[in-house]
């Protein structure tokens, strides 16, 4: 019975009989099996012509280093999952092989189950690391974003005067009260220099958090006990709270 949708696996390896044990495994399951030689052009013209979901690398005993670097590729490129297939369990290619992050090192025999689960598996894995690394590249922007806008603080000026009181030394992003340096922690300064980048103007809970921490796993609260935490440090208040939308310094 089969119990995944069509699934597109590109197997590497030279020995057809493998191939075919291999598909004999999985035919039952509903995967579409294509297989390709090790040499790169081969790949590259299999990977345009099948577009797997994932890739099987068979790990040949005698010559481990090609498939090795293969799965090295394939982790540099990050287009597809992969897993090693082996006939060794020696602990010099099983490290060798970790190097390369595989999703998954299967040894044989192979059973048709754990071939099954561990493609499963791998695609879910694949599927979630894509969706965290699309995160993280957005999260990246808006924080180079906010940068740009730091760097930019009054034109080309390297301080900036707050409250009549407070100066900030653009260069290495400090706060100094009446000429004395106050000393802040790293998410501390980072959460001042973006209050001071954006000076008249209410910074949103999510863009501290983005900006502060560079995840979305921070709640309100953590921005607020951030807040207290700076607020004891400073001998006179200068930010605002916006309620239930974030903070600003005013112009």
């Amino acid at each position: 019975m089969q119990l995944c949708s069509i699934t597109s696996v590109l197997i590497l390896g030279e020995d057809e009989t493998d191939f075919l044990e291999l598909k004999h495994f999985l035919d039952p399951y509903g995967y579409q099996l294509f297989s390709s030689s090790k040499k790169t052009r081969d790949i590259e013209r299999s990977l345009l012509h099948y577009h797997p979901d994932v890739v099987l690398i068979q790990i040949d005993p005698k010559n481990p280093n090609v498939s090795l670097s293969l799965g090295r590729l394939f982790h540099e490129q990050g287009d597809v999952p992969f897993i090693y297939l082996s006939s060794s369990s020696h602990d010099a290619t099983l490290f060798k092989a970790q190097k390369n992050h595989p999703y998954c090192y299967l040894i044989k025999p192979f059973n048709p189950i754990n071939l099954h689960t561990s493609i499963q598996c791998a695609l879910h894995c694949f599927k979630k690391h894509k969706i965290a690394n699309s995160i993280t590249q957005q999260l990246r922007m808006e924080y180079d974003e906010l940068k740009r806008k730091i760097f930019n603080i009054h034109s080309n000026c390297f301080t900036v005067n707050l409250c009549d009181c407070y100066q900030f030394k653009v260069q290495n992003f400090s706060l100094f009260y009446k000429n004395s340096e106050v000393k802040l922690t790293k998410k501390e300064r980072s959460l001042i220099t973006l209050l001071i980048a954006q000076v008249g103007s209410i910074v949103h809970f999510e863009q501290i958090i983005s900006f502060v921490w560079g995840s979305e796993h921070q709640t309100h609260n953590d921005v607020r006990t951030l807040m207290w935490r700076l607020n004891k440090k400073l001998p006179i208040a200068m930010i605002k709270n916006a309620t239930g939308l974030g903070y600003y310094i005013e112009a």
